[in-house]
């Protein structure tokens, strides 16, 4: 990879800070602004299905009488433990929960406590256990010097199977606590063969093999009994400014990704000889940056309300089955309508932001919305899916869909039309244009709004919305915003970037003066639209020529396109018979075919034999999920670099955001030819 020696010029500080409101992110819920304004902020109100390493961008507005900044996270080394639950492993360890309900394994008294918090599906959380936690465990915690307290962070929206997996370890923990970590183990060590489907079947049969009550297991994984809890330590890790998996706090200081053993042996040594082993945070070095209020689409919004001539605009983006939008829509949307919106003062519009990983029916709430809208009813319907969505929630797409018509007939709409727009599909490309801008935008939770174009997050109280319009109508709320620049382990990058390129499917000279290199989304449209639009021109000017040598990389965003990753695994596994980039020209050409089918897989092979490769070989390839493993590598290792959208790109090392037009990288791949 050559790097640009020289300062950049003006048009790489336009590239680097490009907003790429062309991007596919990841349809992510993280409580990733904070507050509008400090004595106004409320911790925990936004939905959570947090994605790895995402940065996050703390929103404050100045106010004389904001609350001081706190104070650094203190976490106390003394541990309570539930006295019920000791037991003690097969190497003689006391392993057992806290009284918060948390596995822990180790002296609850030792001097040093780790807090690791971790995913199942994450490869290097899998490798920290394998690699690092044995040492730990026949050393500092077997000697009493050191506890472990495990967190569960499923991070679902990169890793479908997290959730599902953390609660399995939890059903086996309701037998003993030796049997919890016991899962804990068999998860993290055969992660391939659950990752990608069956995976409650999978953790079944390691129940049998660990001697559990299979039936009392069963029942447990089927009433996902543990979700709540799972969830509440997302929230709680969260709130400590966990964004990437596995992160550790020893004792107060944290230790971020599976560092070797040295690492860990290092910062324990430090603690324990009342050392900072690890840097916190520069708080003199947030640069504050007024932001620039985002231009969003009205066209496509679900439901309005008020004068579209008011001087002022609340765009909201909503999810059907989000309890905070539901409280949200019960305690402050009607104050809002009275004072603000009847007034004159506000035109309120409501646009559709599924967060389907974590709430299915989503979807189908925002089609019964529209379809209501089409007789002049979406009001109605947008209330009663609120009102009564601890009747549908969580039922199934099918009841849920009964459930909606019979709403529909108490509207006294008309049963025959609706009934036939639900099963139509006609709102599914505008509902997924919706979700689409609202990440490009940032909104990575339910309900988010923009007040003139300035974001909030969260279910606020009234005398916030009221605070923010009041600022719009006197012309200050710009300036009333700060956008403060928080140091996370995976900044947006700035460039150049070391980004590896060895072993990577490619296409070009190796020794181009230019190289890019691609993080792509098979599912994404606008990685499709890179790829038909942009794409060959640059290969046909640049990469025929010599001059720039393509790189591809994976980055499936599986919360909202939840064929990506198999996509990947087909290009991989064509890649394997030297045919990666006919699949990949395959895949994006039809992939409004493929996208949203189950039986993806099954195109895919048909697709493998229109290339003229082994069948046989490409089906044992995707059915053993051979190429598994290099997928996840590309995705964390992108992760790593900041990247949360696709399609993303590196140009020299240089950060290039969103599906840019030709011209753009012309004029980026011709500046480096110069120098």
């Amino acid at each position: 990879m050559k790097h640009l020696v020289k300062q950049p010029v003006t048009l790489f500080l336009l590239i680097i800070t490009a907003l790429g409101l062309a991007a596919c992110g990841p349809a992510i819920a993280e409580n990733e602004s904070g507050s509008l304004a400090a004595n106004y902020s409320e911790r925990g109100n936004v939905d959570t299905a947090v994605n790895e390493a995402e940065t996050n961008t703390a929103t404050t507005v100045d106010a004389s009488d904001a609350e001081p900044a706190p104070e650094p996270i203190q976490l106390p080394a003394a541990v309570t433990t539930d006295v019920a639950t000791v037991a003690y492993d097969a190497n003689g360890i006391e392993v057992g929960f806290t009284a918060e309900g948390r596995p822990y394994r180790g002296n609850p008294d030792a001097p040093i406590v780790i807090h690791e918090y971790s995913d199942y599906q994450c490869p290097y959380c899998a490798h920290f256990t394998k690699q690092t936690m044995p040492s730990l465990l026949e050393n500092q915690i077997a000697n009493g010097d050191a506890l472990l307290v495990f967190y569960d962070y499923p991070l679902t929206s990169i890793h479908p199977q997290a959730l599902v997996a953390a609660n399995a370890a939890r059903c086996a923990g309701e037998q003993s606590a030796t049997a919890y970590w016991e899962m804990h183990d068999a998860l993290f060590g055969n992660s391939s063969e659950w990752a990608n489907g069956r995976a409650e079947t999978v953790f079944s049969k390691y129940a049998a093999g660990l001697g559990l009550d299979v039936t009392q297991f069963d029942e447990c994984q089927a009433s996902d009994r543990y979700h709540d809890t799972i969830m509440a330590d997302v929230d709680y890790g969260t709130e400590q400014g966990i964004s990437s998996t596995p992160s550790f706090f020893i004792n107060e200081q944290p230790l971020i990704g599976a560092q070797p053993l040295d690492v860990f042996n290092q910062v324990i040594t430090a603690v324990q000889n009342g050392e900072v082993a690890v840097a916190q945070p520069d708080e003199t070095a947030n640069e504050v940056i007024v932001p620039t209020p985002a231009t969003i689409v009205t066209t496509d919004v679900a439901g309005a309300y008020g004068n579209p001539n008011a001087a002022v605009t609340i765009i909201e983006y909503t999810d059907y089955q989000c309890p905070y939008c539901a409280r949200h829509v019960s305690q402050t949307l009607p104050q809002i309508l009275q004072e603000m919106v009847d007034s004159g003062r506000v035109y309120y519009m409501i646009k559709d932001f599924p967060l389907e990983s974590i709430h299915p029916q989503a979807r189908l709430g925002a089609v019964a919305a529209r379809c209501a809208g089409e007789q002049d009813a979406y009001w109605g319907m947008h209330d009663a899916l609120f009102t009564s969505q601890g009747t549908w929630s969580g039922t199934g797409q099918e009841a849920a869909t009964a459930i909606f018509a019979g709403l529909a007939a108490d509207l006294e709409l008309d049963s025959e039309a609706f009934d036939a727009c639900m099963s139509s599909g006609k709102f599914d490309d505008v509902i997924e244009s919706n979700l689409q801008e609202g990440v490009s935008l940032g909104v990575r939770g339910t309900p988010a709004f923009f007040i003139d174009g300035y974001p909030v997050s969260g279910a606020q109280p009234y005398d916030l919305f009221a605070y923010a319009v009041e600022l719009a109508e006197a012309g200050t709320l710009a300036e009333a915003y700060t956008r403060s620049a928080d140091p996370t382990p995976t900044p947006t990058p700035s460039g150049p970037a070391n980004v590896p390129t060895d072993g990577a499917y490619a296409i070009g000279d190796p020794d181009a003066p230019v190289t890019i290199v691609e993080y792509t989304d098979f599912q994404c449209p606008y990685c499709a639209r890179h790829h038909t639009q942009t794409y060959p021109q640059i290969v046909a000017d640049y990469v025929d020529e010599g001059l720039v040598y393509y790189v591809f990389k994976e980055f499936p965003l599986t919360s909202i396109h939840p064929q990506a990753f198999v996509a990947a695994e087909a290009a991989r596994c064509a890649g394997a018979q030297g045919a990666y980039v006919g699949m990949h020209d395959m895949l994006f050409a039809r992939q409004e075919e493929w996208s949203g089918h189950s039986d993806a897989e099954a195109m895919f092979a048909e697709y493998a034999a229109e290339l003229e490769l082994d069948t046989a070989q490409f089906t044992t390839c995707m059915e053993s999920n051979a190429e598994e493993t290099a997928v996840y590598a590309d995705l964390n290792e992108g992760v790593s670099l900041g990247i949360n959208g696709t399609p993303a790109f590196f140009v020299n090392g240089y950060f290039l955001n969103g599906a840019q037009p030709y011209s753009t990288f012309q004029e980026a791949i011709e500046y480096f030819l110069t120098q």
